[in-house]
């Protein structure tokens, strides 16, 4: 394969999404997505797409985004787009609006080969090529009433999900009627999973877990909040706990992930690619993959760009996978992008085509858009 032309400019534009409805979570309420979507050309007219797109409480400004993306794109064009892989900074960088130039760069490279991004990436971090069968996907539930999630729940079943997901953390009487609920519409065969989003002191999360495991939970996410003494806390909570024990919030980067490891305080890791970059996220594949530890990926409410990542990176998991939540595009009031797959009895196929597997739709971007495009050159 030829390589790709030089890079001849780098755009960005603002958009907003709305959730269909409000989604309750231990952390707060979630009503909106906010973000940017990247496009890297080259002089010959290929080109890549990534966007970034931080949650709110991560102190991350969508003008924020784009003063470093425009720092960043300074540097790329010109540049040919391996060489501008090479030299992306490894360190010091903000993630939030880093990964989507890695997103589009590596895109652009793994079109080039003709492949898959998954592909490309495994090749990359020395991983097997990705295995051809489906990934698993978790339905999300964040109904705040009983009778509202377990309508959720059995919907969730009749399209073929076999893993529910179910938000908890705000009230500790109610989330008991709830997973009851969710456990009496879906039967005992499906797999429930819980996420406080670090909602619980300890005291509370060993409560909690501990009347929740009635309802035959197979793994909660971030029972105590993030920070520093996270590995510590956590260890103790996975020591009590009946159920297992995994990290979100508390794993987003690979000293993380070792620091976690290190402490014995999880029974599995959630990676979100557009929170920790593209390149960190397959370190942190990497290196749970070497330790036998389970990596669930999962997006941050993405559109179909970042869903696409995702994807791909989960594609790398050993097997068996585990069901990771990539079926969120449904709560968005729309995409700005094409071709993402529907999941197909709980699962999701991997991409075929070359490179990220979507394409921009600029009629729906223009819909959602927050402002105009910028990029260098100008």
């Amino acid at each position: 394969m030829t390589p790709p032309a030089p890079i001849e400019s780098v755009r960005w534009r603002p958009w907003r999404i709305p959730l269909r409805d409000a989604l309750a979570t231990g952390a707060g309420g979630l009503t909106v997505r906010e973000g940017l979507v990247a496009r890297i050309e080259t002089a010959e007219g290929a080109s890549g797409l990534g966007e970034c797109a931080p949650l709110p409480g991560e102190g991350l400004a969508v003008s924020a985004l784009g003063d470093r993306m425009a720092e960043l794109a300074r540097s790329l064009v010109g540049t040919a787009p391996a060489e501008a892989w090479a030299n992306l900074p490894a360190d010091g960088r903000i993630p939030g609006a880093d990964v989507a130039l890695e997103t589009a760069l590596a895109g652009l490279l793994a079109a080039a080969c003709g492949v898959p991004l998954g592909h490309w990436l495994a090749g990359r971090a020395g991983l097997p090529p990705p295995a051809p069968g489906p990934v698993p996907v978790n339905a999300l539930l964040g109904a705040p009433s009983p009778q509202e999630v377990a309508r959720e729940a059995a919907d969730a079943l009749a399209r073929g999900f076999r893993v529910v997901k179910v938000k908890v953390g705000r009230d500790h009487a109610l989330d008991g009627e709830r997973l009851k609920a969710v456990r009496a519409a879906i039967g005992p065969g499906p797999e429930v999973r819980i996420d406080a989003n670090g909602a619980w002191s300890e005291a509370e999360a060993l409560t909690a877990l501990a009347a929740h495991a009635a309802h035959d939970i197979a793994l909660c996410e971030q029972p105590v909040s993030p920070g520093p003494d996270a590995p510590a806390r956590l260890a103790r909570v996975r020591a009590a706990s009946p159920i297992p024990i995994a990290a979100d919030e508390s794993c987003a980067s690979l000293a993380d992930l070792r620091a976690l490891l290190d402490a014995g305080a999880v029974d599995a890791v959630v990676v979100k690619p557009l929170r920790t970059g593209l390149r960190e996220a397959l370190g942190m594949i990497t290196e749970a993959s070497a330790r036998d530890l389970p990596c669930i990926l999962t997006t941050t409410f993405d559109t179909g760009i970042g869903t696409s990542l995702a994807l791909h990176l989960a594609a790398l998991l050993p097997e068996p996978r585990p069901a990771c939540g990539l079926a969120t595009l449904p709560l968005l009031a729309g995409d700005i992008a094409r071709g993402f797959p529907a999941p197909e009895a709980g699962a999701l196929p991997l991409p075929a085509a070359p490179g990220l597997g979507v394409t921009l739709d600029d009629a729906a971007l223009d819909r959602f858009a927050a402002g105009p495009w910028e990029g260098v050159p100008a």
